[in-house]
């Protein structure tokens, strides 16, 4: 049978995941695999992607390839989202990437990340008829998308992401409460501005869903660790709800501790033990700026989000050559 598989290269992790299809719309995962590469680390807008992180990131990539050439048939979607769409130097990445790897990556734009992440979340959801927020934390940038009847009505990208934020404000260790301070002020100064220009278009924000919907990496360790999971199941993640008062609790702990005591905590992925105080900070603050009063996490997103729409225009493409003959 022809199986499937997506790569989302990400500003902080890079992800592969191969499925069998099943019904129109549906797969079946065979394997998902991840490794943190932090490839938005040392990023900056003049000097571009940091060299060795790309090195680690290319070195992830060719595992990833290696990986695939030990299945057969597989037809491969991959794309490149955050820091690769804001860097001078990121089409050179993904020169090498293809050149060293033989992986073609689609740089996605903002639009096509945040409708194709919400595709893959909306099949997560158990409530989809009141309008939601729904959001995903990445490295380098925060999506957040007012979605109605399945549509994104609005979608923002905005500059807070947990490897920038971190690098910009988290310098001591454990943070000091002024870089806490200065962290929590740029983040919900962000999200202010956001809820008055979205209520100035005519959008209710009492109107919506009560839960947050969050997706990717800060959102579903947010989750293990709510849960003390001493491994990562995706279907206990799925679903669960955070509430206000509990996310607080978790970030006021996380807060609190140094990176070596964060290491030690079960369920804290390692590589994230840096980035978790900024990521669970930018999911608080929407929250409270926002008037949620829980976040529903949801395993599913922009990865499977890339492999359903690869399945389909493969479908398509095969109806076409069939109604041709």
């Amino acid at each position: 049978m022809l199986r499937f598989a997506s790569i989302d290269v990400g500003s902080n992790t890079i992800r592969l995941l191969i499925a069998e299809p099943r019904s129109a719309g549906a797969f079946q995962p065979l394997r998902v695999e991840r490794m943190i590469t932090r490839l938005g680390g040392g990023f900056s807008p003049g000097r571009g992607l940091d060299e060795a992180a790309m090195g680690r990131a290319l070195e992830a990539l060719r595992s990833f390839a290696k990986l695939l050439k030990r299945e057969e048939g597989v037809r491969v979607f991959a794309v490149g989202t955050g820091v690769l769409r804001e860097a001078r130097n990121g089409r050179e990445f993904l020169e090498a990437a293809e050149r060293e790897t033989g992986l073609r990556l689609r740089l996605l734009t903002g639009e096509e990340e945040a409708r194709l992440m919400l595709r893959g979340v909306w099949g997560g959801l158990r409530d989809r008829h009141d309008p939601r927020l729904v959001t995903d934390v990445g490295g380098w940038s925060t999506e957040i998308l007012w979605v109605e009847g399945g549509r994104p009505i609005h979608t923002a990208s905005l500059a807070l992401g947990a490897v920038a934020l971190t690098e910009e404000f988290l310098t001591d260790d454990p943070p000091s409460r002024s870089s806490l301070q200065s962290l929590n002020a740029r983040i919900r100064s962000e999200f202010l501005s956001l809820r008055g220009e979205w209520e100035r278009k005519g959008k209710r924000i009492p109107n919506l869903h009560p839960h947050l919907v969050g997706t990717a990496g800060t959102a579903t360790t947010l989750a293990a660790l709510d849960l003390a999971l001493p491994l990562y199941d995706p279907q206990k993640i799925n679903g669960h709800l955070i509430p206000l008062a509990g996310l607080g609790q978790i970030c006021h702990r996380l807060r609190s501790l140094s990176l070596e005591e964060r290491r030690k905590i079960g369920g804290l992925e390692r590589g994230r033990e840096d980035l978790i105080v900024a990521g669970s900070a930018i999911l608080l603050d929407l929250l409270e700026v926002f008037d949620r009063t829980a976040l529903e996490v949801v395993d599913s997103g922009l990865l499977e989000g890339v492999l359903l729409e690869g399945m389909d225009e493969m479908r398509n493409s095969e109806c076409g050559m069939r109604n041709e003959e």
